[in-house]
């Protein structure tokens, strides 16, 4: 009869057990298994153009594990800003939004089970008319080191460094001789340790490195970033890399990057070019030899 008398108070108990169960399980992050039943929804919604977007930006693994690269391809994960996406599909969870997409439109917004999907719309995006990395090899690009052309190569050794080596090698480079010096597209850590997909043109020696595109569609500008890989190269302590422009012959703007400014943002004034076809020259030179791990983006628009 002592025990009965206080078994009345299991019941508040089992109560409040299952409420602090209910609170510890809405706070905590989605597992794997519940992005990948959002998988089918997002793939309706997201159209061949559309950039997908993760907040907060540290549940990305999980989302690109549960999406695969058909949704989230490289070129939209390492992209080098959103600028140009007309159409975001955002999936956030835990009441998160991604800062990148502050200003665009939300033309639609619902739940699906623990996440917040929206889908926003970019008021004045960007028209991209060349991309230089995409255009990276023959018979779009011509490498010179010096007065030595780099021949380009679809097979070579692909090779990554790990954690405090160099950035990867890619198969499809233009060689201009020794295993560092060449260019060709990689992926690069940027000041917050994010992935900038961009063009590795590292330098021999003082000498100069030009890269030449034949055929290019001129706009109003050439927008683009620069930068080393930021966990290796983030004292600052070599010397700058100057990246010149020249279009049809003619030298229009040189861009100094220094190793501490991270991913880096510049924008070349090609106005008085636009509409035109022409030859477009990047030379990339430095008087510091040491460590020129240099890699940009860039695109006419």
């Amino acid at each position: 009869m002592g025990r009965a008398r206080f078994l009345w108070l299991l019941l508040p108990i089992a109560g409040l057990a299952e409420l602090i169960a209910f609170a510890h399980d809405a706070h905590r992050a989605p597992r794997i298994a519940e992005w990948q039943a959002l998988r089918g929804e997002i793939a309706k919604l997201k159209g061949p153009t559309d950039l997908l977007v993760v907040a907060p930006e540290w549940s990305e693994p999980l989302a690109r594990q549960a999406f695969g690269d058909a949704l989230m391809p490289i070129a939209d994960v390492a992209r080098a800003d959103v600028s140009a996406y007309a159409r975001a599909i955002e999936v956030d969870e835990l009441g998160a939004s991604a800062h990148e997409l502050e200003g665009w439109t939300v033309y639609e917004s619902h739940a699906s089970g623990r996440f917040q999907i929206r889908v926003r719309e970019n008021p004045t995006p960007a028209r991209v008319l060349y991309s230089f990395v995409d255009h990276a090899h023959l018979p779009f690009l011509d490498v010179m080191d010096g007065a030595n052309v780099c021949p380009f190569t679809a097979h070579a050794v692909v090779s990554t460094g790990g954690l405090h080596g160099h950035l990867a090698f890619p198969r499809e480079r233009f060689n201009c001789g020794g295993e560092e010096f060449f260019v060709g597209v990689t992926i690069l850590d940027d000041q917050e340790y994010r992935p900038r997909r961009c063009l590795w043109a590292h330098p021999r020696g003082t000498g100069t490195l030009r890269l030449v595109y034949k055929n290019v569609l001129i706009g109003r500008e050439i927008h683009g970033y620069a930068g080393l890989s930021y966990f290796l190269l983030r004292d600052g302590t070599h010397g700058p890399i100057t990246l010149t422009t020249r279009i049809a012959g003619q030298e229009v703007e040189s861009y100094v990057h220094h190793d501490e400014w991270g991913w880096h943002g510049f924008d070349i004034d090609t106005a008085r070019f636009s509409g035109q076809t022409a030859d477009v020259e990047f030379d990339v030179h430095s008087s510091d030899p040491s460590d020129r791990q240099f890699c940009f983006y860039a695109d006419t628009r």
